[in-house]
């Protein structure tokens, strides 16, 4: 299942680093005790908790590391336990949650960092340690997180588009690429999708580049709510978007459930569309226009984000509000498209146009995927 929260667990203790000591702050009610851990920057951090008592009676207390795995020990009468943990820390904060059967435990944390979270950005953080979207107030609530901490994919994505092993491309046969599983790299706390020239078989012909993608179809989908992608989109030498980077949502039944182009490279802009069932699933750009904001977009990491509400889809690149596309109304600039309510799945591909300049060897580089639902 994805990673959901602020902290992804992985259950091996690693010994890497130095030991940073942070500020912490502690409550404790009843028999429960919340200790939330600053640390300065986001990354991989080792996690040691000394559990122990505060009475000499056995106590099975419960411990819970962020928002994600709960660990369930015994203490005994002058004999800690502890708990061991990797954790990425997405935000500033980490909440450490622990409740005793008998009584509220004492926690000593540790805090060992081991590498900077891709990207270096801090993301937005509330009281309790939540990640929040990036700039898009709200009350918002994680449905969906993968930061792609391990060292294979979730399976809750799927390689291939509509089938298994290497597979033709979204649009068949036209396109020049295949979709091989060997394309796809998760390493390093990043998702790569390669894109090489490489001839390969698929859709019954010969195909002269290979690239990859994957998909959430028929693991997760949603309707309604915040996607958030932060990626390093591919790159021309001239510093223009290579290729067709896709960041996207779609639906069973194209063009009448929608898709929702979070970001796109087009003839070397980041683009920003939305298709649904007006004029047969064309194409409209955010805020009436091209939907392709002039502002530099490629050399880093960056934050891509669209608000999917009640007839309306809003677009936000690195927290800025770049225009929305409507049902109706003159809110998104006077041209309307239906917006469709029916389940959307997430998908992360990387092709190309022969229309447009083809550049390869490239990568799209993914740090994560999120969504959020009120």
């Amino acid at each position: 299942m994805p990673r959901r929260g602020g902290a992804v667990l992985a259950l091996a203790a690693v010994a890497l680093g130095a030991v940073i000591a942070f500020g912490a702050t502690a409550a404790i009610a009843s028999r429960s005790v919340v200790v939330r851990k600053h640390v300065p920057s986001p990354g991989r951090y080792n996690v040691s908790i000394v559990v122990s008592g505060q009475s000499d009676a056995a106590n099975r207390v419960a411990v819970k590391v962020g928002t994600a795995r709960t660990y369930v020990v015994t203490t005994s009468p002058n004999r800690p336990t502890t708990v061991t943990a990797q954790v990425v820390v997405t935000g500033r904060v980490l909440t450490v949650r622990a409740s005793g059967r008998s009584a509220p435990p004492r926690l000593k944390i540790e805090l060992t960092k081991l590498e900077t979270l891709p990207g270096g950005v801090a993301l937005p953080a509330s009281a309790s340690g939540s990640i929040e979207p990036l700039e898009v107030a709200g009350t918002w609530h994680l449905i969906f997180d993968d930061d792609f901490a391990g060292s294979s994919l979730d399976p809750t994505w799927s390689t291939g588009w509509f089938g298994s092993g290497i597979t033709g491309g979204i649009g068949g046969a036209p396109e020049p690429e295949c979709y091989d599983p060997s394309h796809v790299v998760q390493a390093n706390g990043e998702l790569d999708i390669n894109f090489t020239k490489q001839t390969e078989s698929c859709d019954g012909a010969s195909h002269p580049y290979t690239t990859g993608i994957v998909t959430t179809n028929g693991n997760f989908d949603f309707t309604y709510g915040y996607i958030e992608f932060r990626a390093w989109l591919p790159t021309t030498s001239d510093g223009q978007v290579a290729d067709w980077p896709d960041l996207w949502t779609d639906g069973q039944h194209w063009p009448a459930d929608g898709e929702i182009d979070v970001v796109e490279g087009l003839d070397g802009a980041a683009c920003a569309h939305w298709h649904g069932p007006t004029d047969n699933g064309a194409g409209f750009g955010a805020g009436g226009g091209t939907g392709c904001p002039a502002a530099t977009l490629t050399g880093g990491w960056h934050t891509f984000g669209a608000d999917w509400e009640p007839g309306i889809v809003t677009w936000y690149y690195d927290g800025t509000d770049i225009g929305c596309v409507a049902s109706s109304g003159t809110e998104c600039g006077g041209v309307n498209s239906i917006v469709t309510s029916s389940p959307m799945y997430l998908i992360l591909s990387l092709g190309s146009n022969p229309d447009y300049t083809i550049t390869a060897p490239t990568s799209l580089r993914v740090a994560y995927v999120r969504v959020w639902q009120h």
